[in-house]
């Protein structure tokens, strides 16, 4: 193992224990209530970044397979009497269908015309939601939707809930590097560069797509039934254009292409969101000011800035080599000079 591979290992490792122990030093249920919504974002976030980030495509219609999970995981426990565990990746299949139909349809085309299709489904989606009354009850939502449960625990409280959260979150950053480290991924990288390119080269550009795009419309479909059976109260809202702009926020601000851009990027998003609390409905105005500056002063996003630092202390650590006064050696090249 290099030495720059050992450090990362260590940085990993020095972070999942700080998350392991932020609960018992929040000091109130309040603060751990949103380590639970980071965690949230963080996740969706995730899942949203494989289609911006690694696919290079903007769709406005994530938050849609949010609210299909959850409402497939809360009808489930709700009407059916699933306990919740089964209605997760239930939550999840169901969503990464829709996304499969959508997706089939969509990815055909690409740029804005793709984004405003995701956003007519979305809007379809919602409206679906919002008037089929007898499964959905509509506007008032559903309530009363167990905890999350996994044989005799009970996840009830925040702290709980954040485990939960965090352990998911591990496991979809894990498989985001996964991904990206084979064969599939390269080809997602390939498709996001030079789609044309990626073509001539034997890949698949509309299969890839459409691989990348269900995968992550299941992580989001899980996402929202975990939010559901943590709220325990859903409404269409959750399908929401201003839930869209929130997660296409956090992943902008963190830094798309990245896994640990999303995660910073939603850290940045609640705290900001609670601690502007007090401005009402200038905090939007204050988050598409940072979105704008984001993109103009900081394009890689918030990650940018660690590889700009490490960059400016490599270059300052690098010594110019001491002039010898000898000529320079090597075998001679073709026109008879030294290499």
């Amino acid at each position: 193992m290099n030495t720059n591979s050992h450090g990362q290992t260590l940085a990993i490792a020095g972070g999942v224990a700080a998350l392991s122990v932020l609960p018992f030093l929040s000091g109130n249920a309040y603060l751990e209530h949103l380590l639970v919504l980071w965690m949230l974002y963080a996740l969706l976030a995730l899942s949203l970044n494989i289609v911006i980030g690694y696919l290079g495509e903007l769709t406005f219609g994530h938050a849609a397979f949010v609210g299909v999970g959850a409402y497939t995981s809360a009808i489930l426990s709700t009407q059916f009497g699933l306990p919740p565990l089964l209605g997760l990746p239930l939550a999840g299949l169901v969503a990464a269908s829709f996304g499969l139909v959508i997706g089939y349809a969509a990815l055909r085309v690409v740029g804005p015309q793709f984004a405003i299709l995701t956003l007519g489904f979305g809007a379809i989606l919602f409206t679906i939601t919002n008037h089929w009354v007898d499964l959905t009850r509509g506007p008032m939502g559903i309530t009363d939707i167990p905890p999350m449960a996994i044989g005799p625990l009970t996840f009830t409280a925040a702290r709980e809930t954040y485990y939960l959260v965090l352990a998911l979150v591990l496991a979809t950053a894990y498989l985001c590097h996964a991904l990206v480290s084979s064969r599939t991924g390269r080809a997602f990288l390939a498709v996001r560069e030079n789609a044309p390119l990626a073509a001539s080269l034997g890949i698949n550009v509309f299969h890839t797509k459409l691989l990348g795009f269900v995968a992550a419309t299941a992580i989001a479909g899980i996402g929202g039934a975990i939010y559901a059976h943590y709220i325990r109260v859903i409404t269409p809202d959750i399908m929401g254009v201003h839930n869209v702009a929130a997660l296409i926020i956090v992943v902008i601000i963190g830094g798309r292409g990245t896994i640990l851009g999303p995660i910073l990027g939603a850290l940045v998003y609640i705290g900001l969101l609670e601690s502007l609390r007090v401005a009402g409905p200038l905090r939007m105005v204050i988050f598409a000011a940072l979105l704008t500056g984001t993109v103009v002063f900081l394009p890689g996003g918030l990650v940018s800035l660690w590889q700009r630092w490490r960059n400016a202390n490599k270059s300052e650590n690098a010594q110019p080599a001491a002039p010898t006064g000898l000529p320079p050696t090597g075998l001679p090249s073709a026109e008879g000079g030294a290499k």
